[in-house]
């Protein structure tokens, strides 16, 4: 996953934090969306390592 992937996935993210808080959601609509937001944070968050912390990686941080 590069850095325009990532952007990419938590504009998503955000979008779907902010439907869910202005459309018409049930509990259980609600607790999807959550479930949702965690699965594709935390995979943002492991590619976004992977990056930080490879040592070959075009851009690294370290």
């Amino acid at each position: 996953m590069d850095f325009l992937h990532t952007a990419v996935l938590l504009e998503r993210i955000s979008l779907i934090a902010k439907l869910s808080t202005r459309v018409d959601c049930d509990a259980e609509e609600r607790e999807m969306v959550a479930a949702w937001i965690s699965e594709m944070a935390s995979a943002a968050n492991e590619e976004l390592l992977k990056v930080i912390f490879n040592t070959n990686a075009p851009g690294k941080i370290h």
